[in-house]
């Protein structure tokens, strides 16, 4: 399928920045995450360094213990939309999959941990799997 834009409308959304580091209970982080790691398939697991690491895996997304959207959606059907509608709007694969390392980028550096030192002037990044 091919695509071009021929108009639109703006919704406004509030994408709130706190809700990346810390989500409450019953709540999730961005779709994208919970999109990506549910559909990643065995290959997408190998580029992007997964393996077999699932959601609760992530600090970023299993603080609240919520992975299931509320409304019931499928987490996989999302992700296949998507990745449609950017091939449709001319995004080519290379800058999918540039999209998609980010995505898994930010993931791990939510697993990243650090120590403070200097009296807490100055802090380390801690060695681990994320580092």
């Amino acid at each position: 399928p091919s695509g071009q834009l021929t108009g639109a409308s703006i919704d406004t959304y509030l994408l709130e920045k706190v809700r990346l580091i810390h989500q409450t209970e019953g709540e999730r982080n961005f779709h994208v995450f919970y999109q990506f790691l549910e559909s990643a398939s065995e290959d997408d697991r190998d580029e992007y360094f997964l393996g077999d690491m699932q959601l609760e895996d992530f600090a970023l997304v299993n603080q609240s213990g919520t992975y299931d959207r509320r409304d019931m959606v499928s987490d996989v059907d999302m992700h296949i939309e998507m990745m449609d509608a950017m091939s449709i709007m001319g995004f080519n694969s290379d800058m999918i999959r540039d999209i998609m390392r980010l995505v898994v980028a930010v993931l791990y550096a939510g697993n990243m941990t650090f120590t403070e030192t200097n009296r807490g002037e100055t802090c380390i990044l801690d060695e681990n799997e994320a580092s």
